[in-house]
């Protein structure tokens, strides 16, 4: 019955006015116009030149660009109380590398070593695989409870270690972004499904704006399903939000979710221009926010015959800002600065940085009898978030990190025609390097430092031009930096 009333509303309703920014709000559900490809592995399929064998494959990048629209979105439609929403934009992205270290997204992946093949040769890549494509459908609202969800996806689905390069940039599978439900109620609001993690309040205003595929290195940036709870208590001078969410834990045998919590306060009366990811810059308040995360760890036992698992607890702590330096008049963007900061420290928490191994591994297991089988050990957790001490005991790598960003708006065409931004982020491990044999700090980083500059262009109200120049350097455990510099333009359409 739906699908036909949808349908029928299709056929007879006429577009609602036309499109104002609004659909980009501080709640923006992409960083950039789609979230560039979760990194895929550094170097294609390969490891680089001179990596240790077990290094990670990196995950996709993104964007934020586009959230789901509100019920009076030009591509809107209604029948008998029901909403159904469409949304989304088409992205060309064009980057050219220094070395071949990244595809699509650079993230907070490791970087090719100098003197290899992959750090001093060049790359050129051309994609469109960040352009999205989602829905939103609006239930007909129950007594004071209102219910929607949203379906949302890109084209940077898993591949075959065997897929060719065409097919990877011009076939690129379709992956699930944001599928979720929301039952919004006076009492409480409910979300469940896969949305952005409330560490670090994704999605909640507080990405930077850069071309290039969030997560920037050192930006919390996930997504996961999840149970969430929260409250917002609003009033005229502010929006004051509690949440907490239980999280797919970070790995199956952990036996309990992960635990995230925070607060977050919106002042409304201070407000400036925003644009998280690549996304249309609108006016928003500033908002600060803190969250928390809590997991348990149970971890395969080094050793060549494994008895119980090794348990232990991993936790991480996030402080994020969106200020106007100078504030907005109403819309009229003309002359606004505005900073967005994220503060991050924790331990066994790395997944949550997409991409972010420092190249730390686990140990080879003893082979004292030189068995001609060499044991191999088979961890039940993702790379790069633990690892064992010369003890054998489980210890978690820690990570502190550090992203500026910031942007300003030329009075031309109420400040959305034209605008700058800039980005610098720190990453330090305390312990990356003191956790790996002596052999194989060569190829582990505990220092990583990002930089890019960016300067947009509003062609239309619907169309958006950024070109950017972005640096990622890494300082290893024998002392060598690596650096990589990326030249980048994006075209974006925006639905």
């Amino acid at each position: 019955m739906l699908a036909n009333s949808l349908r029928a509303a299709v056929a007879s309703a006429a577009p609602a006015p036309a499109a104002t920014s609004a659909d980009e709000s501080d709640d923006s559900d992409a960083d950039k116009p789609a979230d560039k490809p979760t990194a895929k592995p550094s170097t294609e399929k390969t490891t680089p030149d001179d990596a240790p064998p077990s290094a990670a494959k990196p995950p996709p990048a993104e964007l934020a660009a586009a959230t789901p629209p509100d019920d009076d979105s030009p591509l809107t439609f209604h029948s008998q109380g029901w909403t159904a929403a469409i949304y989304g934009f088409a992205e060309l992205d064009i980057m050219a590398d220094s070395s071949q270290s990244f595809i699509e997204g650079s993230l907070s992946n490791t970087l090719a070593r100098p003197n290899t093949v992959a750090g001093d040769n060049p790359r050129v890549q051309f994609t469109a695989r960040n352009s999205r494509l989602g829905f939103k459908i609006g239930a007909p609202d129950w007594n004071s409870i209102k219910t929607s969800a949203v379906v949302e996806m890109d084209f940077f689905g898993d591949e075959a270690a065997t897929d060719r390069q065409d097919s990877a940039y011009t076939a690129g599978p379709i992956r699930m972004r944001h599928y979720y439900a929301k039952l919004e109620s006076p009492v409480i609001d409910v979300l469940a499904g896969q949305y952005h993690d409330l560490f670090a309040w994704g999605g909640a205003g507080f990405y930077p704006n850069s071309v290039a595929f969030l997560p920037l290195m050192g930006e919390v940036y996930h997504r996961n399903p999840q149970l969430r709870l929260s409250k917002t208590f609003r009033s005229n001078a502010a929006d004051f939000e509690i949440a907490v969410a239980a999280v797919r834990p970070v790995q199956r045998d952990a036996a309990v979710p992960d635990v995230q919590g925070g607060l977050r306060l919106a002042i409304n009366g201070w407000r400036g221009a925003s644009a998280p990811g690549a996304s249309r810059p609108v006016s928003a308040p500033a908002a600060l926010g803190v969250s928390a995360v809590g997991r348990r760890l149970s971890v395969t036992d080094f050793s060549p015959t494994p008895a119980n698992p090794q348990t232990g607890t991993a936790w991480g702590m996030a402080a994020n800002a969106f200020l106007p330096i100078i504030p907005a008049a109403g819309s009229d963007l003309s002359n606004a600065l505005s900073v967005t900061g994220e503060l991050t420290v924790g331990s066994g928490i790395s997944d949550l940085y997409p991409g972010l191994t420092g190249g730390v591994g686990f140990p080879a297991l003893p082979n004292p009898n030189n068995l001609e089988a060499v044991p191999t050990y088979t961890p039940n957790i993702d790379p790069g978030i633990v690892t064992f001490d010369a003890n054998n005991r489980l210890q978690p790598i820690k990570w502190t990190a550090l992203v500026l960003n910031a942007h300003y708006h030329l009075p031309i065409a109420d400040g959305k025609k034209l605008w700058i931004s800039g980005t610098y982020s720190l990453v330090k491990s305390s312990n990356a390097l003191a956790l790996t044999p002596t052999q194989g700090r060569a190829f582990v980083w505990d220092n990583g430092q990002y930089l890019d500059a960016n300067l947009w262009w509003g062609v239309t109200p619907a169309a958006q031009v950024g070109l950017s120049f972005e640096r990622t350097q890494q300082t290893f455990g024998d002392g060598t930096v690596a650096h990589n510099d990326r030249g980048e333009g994006a075209f974006y359409f925006f639905f």
